[in-house]
């Protein structure tokens, strides 16, 4: 008649199938390595249980010595095995490598010792040499180490660790229960036919409880990676609807506006008919040419900034170069870009701060052309981690007002540029002590 235990034997290695193949099947959809690791660990462990139970699943007498040593030759080693697969698993689940190198770093090592381990267990195994004090001594020390992982995640906090950390500890508690009972009943009940498959029991339990805690901690991990993808999916047709509003008011208040000039101007020439007022002609002839100019200008900008390609810092320099060397060419000032491409320079940058950064750089050249009376301009791009930085300077006489000189001459330029920078998080620094700086420092991430 099968007892209650032999009842749970079959159980636990029913589950461990089960779950086995489920996680395999999770790693296919989503090829994610935890996935993986977890399976070959929940296999490493019920083979392990197999070839540590042979007298329950094959009929074999514990007594029979040559017959155990054939199982025990894999037993040690598959217990490493499983330890090391499980390792590889937090390592990945918690994505230590970002998140805490010095905790990477020493999984890793564990994984090493692990290996070594599994490998000395199988030659001592094969050699048939006798090493139970050793193996019993050796795994009562490993306690401290695992205790000390253990307080380790808990001091670093990592996210969704907790069902893990409580997982290792139940299970820690469950294999030394194991070990103490094992060595308990070869000691003090050698003849109970059952000790060896009772003395499972603990450890066999804290694993089901640690697979319980793990498969709750990747529901919550699923569910928050579902949240995470419906907000950011929100947030995306927030932004889109943010940047068409944007566009309206970009072709409403800069083409709008500029056709509007050129109309009212149009109609001004049309009421002037005497050849004496042919010079009125010429200056509103060259006003509706620079609105002209200007309107397809901005229009390049606005389609300039929704192209995609453009995302990147590279292309944002280049584009600010050459829009310099056409803006400064018919000038009298000598114009210097030295954006050369910078290291981590394909970095992406927002369609909305390349526009914004870019009409700031637009009116720090206009500023320079109308009241520095400069000889020379430049401008310098570089990125600083994820922080972008651009100067601004020229060598003219600065743009203080003349009747106060602590003031800055810049009328409602400054003030469209500071708020363009607030739009993006920025900061910016004007300075006009010898000619005029511009310094602007933005985060691109």
């Amino acid at each position: 008649m099968i007892k209650f235990d032999q009842y749970f034997i079959l159980f636990f290695e029913s589950v461990g199938a089960f779950m086995f193949i489920f996680f395999l099947i999770q790693y296919t959809i989503i090829k994610r390595k935890e996935y993986l690791y977890y399976a070959i660990y929940l296999f490493c462990l019920s083979v392990y249980y197999l070839v540590a139970i042979p007298d329950f699943f094959f009929g074999i007498s514990m007594s029979n010595l040559p017959e155990v040593a054939k199982y025990d030759l894999f037993k040690r080693p598959l217990q490493f095995l499983s330890s090391v697969f499980y390792t590889l698993f937090i390592i990945y689940y918690l994505n230590l490598e970002k998140l805490s190198s010095y905790l990477f770093r020493f999984f890793k090592s564990l994984i090493l010792m692990y290996v070594v381990l599994a490998a000395i267990c199988f030659v001592l195994n094969y050699l048939h040499l006798n090493y139970d004090n050793g193996y019993y001594i050796f795994s009562l020390l490993l306690f401290p180490l695992q205790l000390w992982i253990v307080i380790a995640l808990f001091r670093h906090k990592v996210a969704y660790s907790n069902y893990i950390i409580w997982g290792s500890i139940i299970t820690l508690v469950g294999s030394s229960c194991t070990l103490v009972y094992y060595i308990y009943l070869i000691k003090y009940d050698p003849g109970n036919p059952f000790a060896n498959a009772l003395s499972y029991w603990p450890v066999q339990v804290s694993i089901l409880v640690d697979m319980f805690l793990f498969t709750i901690a990747l529901q919550r991990k699923i569910a928050d990676n579902e949240k995470s993808l419906i907000n950011a999916a929100y947030y995306r047709q927030q932004a889109i609807l943010l940047e068409r509003e944007r566009i309206i008011a970009d072709l409403h208040d800069d083409v709008g506006g500029g056709l509007s000039s050129i109309r009212m101007m149009s109609d001004l020439m049309a009421q002037k008919g005497t050849k004496e007022q042919l010079p009125e002609y010429v200056m509103f002839g060259q006003k509706i040419s620079h609105t002209a100019k200007d309107i397809a200008q901005r229009m390049h900008t606005i389609i300039w900034s929704l192209n995609a390609e453009n995302d990147t810092v590279n292309n944002f320099a280049e584009y600010v170069r050459q829009y310099g060397v056409a803006f400064f060419e018919n000038s009298p000032i000598r114009f210097i870009s030295d954006n050369l491409k910078m290291p981590g320079s394909d970095i992406e940058i927002s369609g909305v701060k390349r526009k914004n950064l870019f009409l700031i750089i637009k009116e720090g050249f206009h500023n320079t052309v109308k009241h520095s009376s400069a000889t020379e301009a430049s401008v310098h791009i570089s990125l600083n981690k994820n922080n972008l930085h651009i100067s601004i300077k020229d060598n003219g006489k600065g743009i203080a007002d003349e009747d106060n000189p602590a003031s800055i001459r810049f009328g409602n330029g400054l003030k469209n540029m500071q708020k363009r920078m607030d739009e993006i998080g920025g900061d910016i620094h004007i300075d006009t002590g010898k000619g005029t700086s511009i310094e602007i420092n933005v985060p691109i991430k």
